[in-house]
């Protein structure tokens, strides 16, 4: 009778610690972001807040269920997501990419970035260039023999990486050094890094106050007389496969936001409105 009653306290102990561990029940969405990456998520009075907690605040009313954020590395998100065991949403300024989509699905679109190259002050005439649409930009070439930090397992990292094993910085001696943090990276540019890739608007906040520092967005170089291209990144909400429910309900979401609602939400972060 006695190891009867201690199996049946066990399975009640085991039951409840996941539970517990697990942090969602059937009223309760967990959605895996990296609170590093403002104006779409950063930490403000100790909790996460931004751009992709407010569309997914919005999920959860449309659903009927309570958002929980969990704070981890970018890098992992997409593959947490793709096994749908403690977490079934990424929400972190997600890109759509090919490799992704066999491991997850995306919700619609809903913000176009450029990336931007953070960069010493003092060294800006080493990197700036008048690009065609006439502003002070940054070609991939100004890159060749440097060492380029980015956040590991975002699209500049994807971008530059791809540069660097066979594009434009192919066997020029630069190399890539990836960082889990975007405020250690940008902590180190100057010091064991020449630069940090990342997107636009974050890229403006990291350096926001620091004289020492300049952002410049990106480029390709025209050729043969084209334009110059700016390089871009497309941000998205991943999803597990099969959780159709979830998807059509971010992409109700999106859609009722619309371009100008998703604006209003980043110009709200970032102080603007």
């Amino acid at each position: 009778m006695k190891k009867i009653i201690a199996l049946i306290l066990t399975l009640v102990i085991m039951t409840l610690s996941l539970a517990i561990f697990t942090g969602c029940g059937e009223d309760t969405l967990v959605v895996y972001t990296e609170s590093g990456f403002a104006p779409f998520e950063y930490v403000k009075n100790g909790e996460i807040v931004g751009v992709d907690v407010d569309i997914m605040n919005l999920v959860g009313e449309k659903l009927g269920k309570e958002i929980v954020f969990d704070d981890v590395d970018f890098d992992i998100i997409v593959d947490e997501v793709s096994k749908g065991n403690l977490t079934n949403i990424g929400a972190a300024g997600i890109s759509v990419t090919p490799a992704r989509q066999e491991k997850v699905d995306f919700s619609n679109e809903y913000y176009t970035a450029e990336l931007y190259v953070i960069y010493l002050n003092e060294k800006s005439g080493t990197f700036e260039s008048m690009t065609t649409d006439n502003v002070t930009g940054i070609y991939w070439e100004s890159l060749k023999g440097k060492n380029i930090a980015v956040q590991a397992g975002t699209t500049a990292d994807l971008f530059a990486a791809d540069e660097i094993e066979k594009g434009l910085l192919k066997d020029s001696g630069a190399k890539l050094t990836t960082y889990a943090t975007l405020a250690n990276a940008v902590a180190d540019v100057g010091l064991n890094v020449d630069v940090l890739i990342i997107d636009e608007l974050p890229a403006k906040k990291l350096i926001e106050g620091n004289n020492k520092l300049k952002a410049s967005p990106l480029y390709y170089k025209g050729e043969d007389g084209e334009a110059d291209e700016a390089a871009t990144d497309t941000y998205a909400i991943c999803v597990t496969k099969g959780q159709t429910e979830l998807l059509e309900a971010i992409n109700e979401v999106l859609a009722e936001l619309g371009e100008e609602g998703i604006q209003a939400l980043v110009d709200k972060h970032l102080g603007i409105k």
